[in-house]
C-alpha cells in the first residue's frame, strides 16, 4: 500500500485504541465488564452488534459464497427476510431473555432447568465457540498476507523459517487481547460503535469508487459468461451451483430461526440494552444497517471477478493469477481470490479505506469472540462449581484471564488445522454443535411453561452427537453425503421433537414463568417502557407485535422495514412465476441487479448512515453519562441464588403459581 493508505490505516485505529483505553475508568462491576451496566441504547448496540459481525472471516466467507452463486443467492434470500424483520420486530426470544435479566445464556439455563444443565451447556457451548472462532485467526492473517502482499514466511536465521500469517496473528491477538481486558463490554460496546459508523461512511465510499475502477459495461459482460446451469445472475440457470441454493436459505432460515440466540457470539450486546424493548429494536434497526455492507461486499465481489477474468484486464490481471496459481491449496486459494484481486486492482487511497473496514472488522470480530468464549467459560463453566462467590476484583480478573486464554486456542488452532471445505459450512455445522439442541432448550424453556430438564438435556445430547458426526465424517471423508447446512439441519429437526416428547412425558410441575421474566409481582421497574403490553386482536400490531412500548416513531420504522420486505417478495414471487412461464433473457436480469442489487441498497446506505451516526451520538452521551452516576449490584454477577430458584420452580405463593 501507498503512504497514504498506512496513513488512513492508522489514525482509525488509533481512533479506536484511544476510545479503548478511555472505557476503562468506567468498569467497577462484573455487571459493567459482562453486560456493559445494562444502559445501551438501541443505535449504540446496533452500531456495534452488526460491526462486531462484520469480521475478516465473515467478510471472506461471504466473498466465497458471491464468487459460487452470485446473485442467485441474493434471489432466494429475498423470500427468507420478510420472515427475519417480522422475527426481530415482534421481539422472538430477545425480548423475553432481557426480561429474565440474565448475564449470560448459561444463567438463563441455570434458572430455567438446573445448575447441572447451565454447566453441560457451558461447557459444550464454550467448546463448540473455540472450534467455530478457531479458523479465524488463520483466514484473517492469511487475508492481510494476501493483501498486502507480504512474503509468505519470514526467515529466521539460515535454516529456519515463520509463515508470516502466524506473525500478523501474534500481533493482531495482541491488540485484541489489550482492548478486552481494559473494559470488556463497555470497550467492546463502544470500539465496536465507533467502528460501525466509520465502516458505514467507508462503505459508502468504496460503493461509489468501485464504478470509477471497473466500467459497469465490463462487470456486466464478466457476469453473464458463465456456463449454462451456473449462472451468477440467473436463479432459474443455476441448477448446477452446489450448496449455496434455495435449499441452502430454507435450511438457514430454519436454522437461524430456531437458533436465536442459541449461539452466544456476542452475548454482552442481549444483556446490555437498559430495556427489553431497546433490544428489540436494536434488532429491526439492524436490517437496515445491512444495506450498506451487503452493497459494499457485492461491488467488491463483482469488481473482483471481472478484473481477474475479463479480457479487458489481461495484462493487469497477470499477476493476479501468478499469485493464485503458486496457492496450491483448493479452499485457501478459494479464500484469498478476492484479496488476491482487490490487491492489483483498487487504487490509492480507496485501497487504504478498504483496509481500514478490514481492520476495523478484524478487531471488531476477533474481540467479540475472545470476550464471549472468555466469558461463557466463567461464567458458566467456572462459577457453577464455586460454592463461594468471588470478589468483584477477583470475577473481572479471571474473566481477563479467559479472554487471554482463548486468544491462545485460536492462535494455536489456526496455526494446526486444515479447513476441508467452505468456510460458511463450517460455521453451520460447528454451531449446530450446541444450537442443534439449545434452540429447543431456549424457545421451549421462554415459551413453554412444561419444559423440562429432561427434554433439554435429551435435545441437546441428540443434537450435539449429531452434528459432530457430520464434522468428522466431511473432515475424514470429503464425499460424506451431507453437508455443513444439511447436517446441521437434520439434528436441529431430530432434536427439536424430542425435547417436545421428552419434556410432554417428565413434567411434574409447571414453571413459574412471572419470576421467570420478572413480569406482574415480580416487575423490575427499570426495565419497564411505558407499561404493560396492550395487544388488539387481527390488528397490524398485533401482527406485528406492537404493544405500549412502541412509540410512534418505533411503529413507523419496524412496520416500514417488514413491508419494504413484501414487497420484494413479492417481487420476487412474480419473478418467479414469469420465469417458469417465460424466461427473461440474461439482459434483463443483470439490469435488475444492477437496480435492486446496487443502486437501492447504495441509497439506503446513504440515508442510513446519518440516521443512524444522529441516533448513536446520542446514545452514547446518555451511555457515559449513566456510567458515570448509576449504583452497582455487587451480587449481580451472573450467579443464581438458591431460593431465586425455589421460587422459578413453583415453591412460592399459590396465586403465582396459578398465574403462571
Amino acid at each position: 500500500m501507498a503512504l497514504l493508505d498506512w496513513i488512513l490505516v492508522s489514525i482509525s485505529l488509533l481512533i479506536v485504541f484511544a476510545a479503548a483505553a478511555y472505557t476503562r475508568q468506567f468498569v467497577k462491576s462484573v455487571a459493567d465488564f459482562v453486560a456493559a451496566g445494562r444502559v445501551a441504547g438501541r443505535y449504540l448496540i446496533c452500531s456495534a452488534r452488526g460491526e462486531s459481525l462484520s469480521g475478516v472471516t465473515n467478510t471472506v466467507s461471504r466473498f466465497q459464497q458471491f464468487m459460487v452463486a452470485g446473485f442467485v443467492l441474493t434471489w432466494w434470500e429475498t423470500l427468507a427476510t420478510p420472515v427475519t424483520i417480522l422475527i426481530g420486530i415482534t421481539g422472538f426470544v430477545i425480548y423475553r431473555y432481557r426480561q429474565t435479566r440474565a448475564m449470560t445464556l448459561g444463567q438463563f439455563f441455570e434458572m430455567r432447568y438446573s445448575r447441572n444443565f447451565r454447566l453441560f451447556m457451558g461447557i459444550l457451548g464454550f467448546l463448540a465457540g473455540l472450534l467455530n472462532y478457531g479458523i479465524f485467526p488463520g483466514v484473517a492473517s492469511r487475508f492481510f498476507v494476501y493483501f498486502l502482499g507480504l512474503p509468505e514466511s519470514i526467515p529466521l536465521g539460515s535454516h529456519f523459517h515463520i509463515p508470516t500469517y502466524m506473525c500478523v496473528m501474534a500481533l493482531y491477538l495482541m491488540c485484541a487481547i489489550a482492548m478486552m481486558v481494559a473494559g470488556g463490554q463497555i470497550t467492546l460496546i463502544l470500539t465496536d460503535c465507533i467502528e460501525g459508523l466509520l465502516s458505514h461512511l467507508i462503505y459508502v465510499v468504496i460503493a461509489i469508487a468501485i464504478f470509477f475502477t471497473v466500467s459497469w459495461a465490463h462487470m456486466h459482460e464478466t457476469m453473464l459468461s458463465r456456463p449454462a446451469g451456473h449462472s451468477m445472475v440467473n436463479p432459474f440457470d443455476a441448477g448446477q451451483v452446489s450448496d449455496f441454493n434455495a435449499w441452502y436459505v430454507l435450511m438457514t432460515l430454519c436454522l437461524g430461526i430456531y437458533g436465536t440466540l442459541a449461539w452466544q457470539i456476542g452475548h454482552g450486546f442481549n444483556s446490555a440494552a437498559r430495556t427489553p424493548h431497546e433490544a428489540r429494536m436494536a434488532t429491526v434497526l439492524e436490517k437496515w444497517r445491512t444495506y450498506a455492507r451487503v452493497v459494499m461486499l457485492v461491488l467488491l465481489a463483482v469488481a473482483a471477478v471481472t478484473f481477474a477474468e475479463n479480457d479487458a484486464y489481461k495484462v493487469a490481471a497477470k499477476p493476479v493469477h501468478d499469485v493464485l496459481d503458486k496457492i496450491t491449496n483448493k479452499q485457501i486459494r478459494s479464500q484469498m481470490e478476492v484479496a488476491v484481486s482487490l490487491r492489483y486492482l483498487l487504487p490509492v487511497g480507496i485501497k487504504g479505506l478498504f483496509a481500514v473496514i478490514m481492520f476495523l472488522g478484524l478487531m471488531a470480530g476477533d474481540s467479540s469472540h475472545l470476550l464471549s468464549w472468555g466469558g461463557i467459560f466463567i461464567q458458566d463453566v467456572v462459577l457453577p462449581f464455586r460454592k463461594t462467590p468471588l470478589s468483584q476484583a477477583a470475577h473481572m480478573k479471571i474473566l481477563r484471564l479467559a479472554v487471554i486464554g482463548v486468544a491462545l486456542f485460536g492462535f494455536t488452532f489456526s496455526s494446526l488445522f486444515f479447513l476441508g471445505q467452505q468456510i460458511a459450512l463450517w460455521f453451520a455445522i460447528t454451531m449446530g454443535i450446541v444450537t442443534a439442541g439449545a434452540g429447543a432448550a431456549i424457545i421451549g424453556g421462554l415459551y413453554w411453561k412444561i419444559g423440562t430438564t429432561a427434554g433439554a438435556s435429551t435435545a441437546v445430547l441428540t443434537g450435539a452427537s449429531l452434528s459432530l458426526i457430520g464434522i468428522i465424517g466431511k473432515q475424514m471423508n470429503p464425499n460424506f453425503p451431507l453437508n455443513g447446512t444439511q447436517a446441521a439441519f437434520a439434528a436441529m429437526l431430530i432434536s427439536a421433537s424430542l425435547y417436545a416428547i421428552v419434556s410432554y412425558l417428565t413434567c411434574k410441575q409447571p414453571h413459574n414463568m412471572d419470576k421467570l421474566l420478572n413480569r406482574g409481582i415480580y416487575a423490575v421497574q427499570s426495565d419497564q417502557a411505558s407499561g404493560a403490553p396492550k395487544l388488539k386482536r387481527f390488528s397490524l400490531g398485533a401482527i406485528l407485535g406492537f404493544n405500549d412500548d412502541f412509540t410512534r416513531r418505533d411503529k413507523f420504522v419496524s412496520a416500514a422495514m417488514f413491508f419494504w420486505s413484501m414487497f420484494w417478495v413479492l417481487v420476487v414471487g412474480i419473478g418467479s412465476a414469469w420465469n417458469l412461464y417465460r424466461p427473461w433473457p440474461k439482459e434483463i436480469w443483470i439490469n435488475y441487479w444492477m437496480v435492486t442489487g446496487i443502486a437501492l441498497p447504495l441509497v439506503i446506505a446513504v440515508i442510513t448512515l446519518v440516521w443512524f451516526s444522529i441516533g448513536a451520538w446520542g446514545d452514547l452521551k446518555y451511555f457515559f453519562t449513566t456510567l458515570k452516576t448509576m449504583k452497582r449490584d455487587a451480587s449481580d454477577d451472573g450467579t443464581v441464588r438458591k431460593d431465586d430458584n425455589e421460587e422459578l420452580r413453583g415453591k412460592d405463593s399459590v396465586s403465582s403459581r396459578i398465574h403462571a
